[in-house]
C-alpha cells in the first residue's frame, strides 16, 4: 500500500512539474503605442514629439521623408520619460523599424 501512495505522489509531483515548466515558457508580449507628431525638425528621437495612444492609427501623414506613424514599444514605456529612456542608443532607422506603418503611404 505504501508503494501505491508513493507512486501516486510521484505522479502528482511530475504532473505539477510539467504544468510549471509549460507555463514558464508561455509568455505574452504586451506592448503599447506612441504616435509620432511630425514637426519641422523631424527628430525621431525627440520623445516630446510622441503622444501615447491605445491603438495604432490607420492613416499616416503624407510627408516626403520616411517617418514613423505609430511605434510599438514594450508596455512598460508609459510616460514620455520612459520613452526618452527607451530611445537611448537607438538610431532613426531603429525607431522607424518599430513602426508598423510608414509615411508617406504608397
Amino acid at each position: 500500500m505504501l508503494k501505491k501512495i508513493n507512486l501516486g505522489l510521484v505522479a502528482l509531483v511530475l504532473g505539477f512539474g510539467l504544468i510549471a515548466t509549460q507555463s514558464a515558457f508561455t509568455t505574452t508580449r504586451a506592448t503599447t503605442f506612441w504616435a509620432y507628431q511630425p514637426n519641422p525638425d523631424n527628430n525621431l528621437r525627440d520623445h516630446t514629439k510622441y503622444v501615447h495612444t491605445s491603438m495604432p492609427s490607420a492613416k499616416c501623414t503624407e510627408d516626403n521623408e520616411p517617418l514613423p506613424c505609430v511605434i510599438e514599444v514594450p508596455e512598460t514605456v508609459v510616460t514620455q520619460s520612459d520613452l526618452q529612456d527607451f530611445f537611448v542608443g537607438k538610431t532613426n532607422s531603429d525607431i522607424i523599424a518599430l513602426s508598423n506603418q510608414r509615411t508617406p503611404e504608397q
